[in-house]
């Protein structure tokens, strides 16, 4: 069988119809349900825009962290005001089936950042606010997760979360960063779910990476006790890349729930029109 007839299924009535784009991962919402709304119907590969807009988006990381750390306010709101700008390019020239996602993700990062930081007080940005910059910053660093993950090798999901188990068991030993302990259990629940392990993989290794550049340059601090828990927390706790993973999931629960009323209401729409077409078999 050659390369083009591999590529090619079944589809019923319609004879032969080609699959086309990867593979993209799932995001899990329990051991039954599986999201696959974030697949491309067309190809999504790693091309010189792709990868324009993947340095793009870490230059935005790096520049614009340093930008807020050094140059005050202004400095924020100018960091804000391009982020916000390249979430709506990205938004722009990403695949429609990613778009609801994106949204999705705003709504809940904004309110997780105020509910962690404001609320509970696990954390305290430079000053004392939520920046405008990082509820895009999330989707951002969602885009890039999405982008990176269906090209990660098997080895690094594997590794992944056998270092995140074996961090657990020295900080339940030594009794260092204690919050990092239910975090990775999150994690490692995360991970269970077959399709999303490449997702999960990279958004706790990203979200990771992203954390400690924070802390180093003074963007935000993590508190060293955890309020009303009795845990600790390094700073940054080295399984934050959990609350990133629990971020997914939420995002895939709002994507689903939205595309089932939407289907909801297209039913509605569809059974009256039929009926109506029928005028003869109703009096029957």
């Amino acid at each position: 069988m050659n390369a083009s007839a591999q590529r090619r299924v079944r589809g019923g009535r319609g004879g032969e119809r080609k699959q086309s784009g990867p593979a993209w991962p799932g995001l899990f919402l329990g051991t039954r349900h599986l999201v696959s709304v974030l697949k491309s119907h067309e190809s999504y590969t790693v091309d010189r825009s792709t990868a324009f807009s993947i340095t793009l988006v870490i230059a935005t990381f790096v520049v614009g962290l340093t930008v807020d750390r050094y140059f005050g306010l202004a400095g924020q709101i100018a960091v804000s005001a391009w982020s916000w700008g390249l979430m709506f390019w990205l938004l722009t020239t990403s695949p429609r089936e990613w778009r609801l996602a994106f949204w999705a993700c705003l709504v809940w990062a904004t309110a997780g950042e105020i509910f962690l930081s404001l609320v509970w007080g696990l954390y305290t940005y430079r000053l004392e606010n939520v920046p405008f910059f990082i509820p895009p910053g999330h989707v951002l660093l969602f885009w890039l997760g999405l982008t990176l993950a269906s090209r990660t090798p098997n080895w690094f999901v594997v590794l992944v979360p056998a270092a995140a188990v074996g961090y657990a068991v020295f900080a339940w030993l030594s009794g260092i960063d204690t919050i990092s302990i239910p975090l990775i259990a999150l994690f490692i629940l995360c991970m269970l779910q077959g399709e999303g392990r490449r997702l999960y993989a990279v958004m706790f290794v990203a979200a990771l990476s992203m954390e400690l550049y924070g802390t180093w340059m003074g963007n935000w601090v993590w508190h060293p006790d955890v309020p009303y828990f009795g845990f600790n927390s390094a700073n940054p706790p080295i399984a934050a890349g959990s609350f990133y993973c629990m971020l997914d999931v939420l995002v895939a629960m709002t994507v689903r729930g939205v595309l089932q009323r939407r289907r909801q209401f297209k039913t509605k729409d569809v059974l009256p029109a039929r009926r109506n077409s029928f005028p003869m078999a109703e009096r029957i």
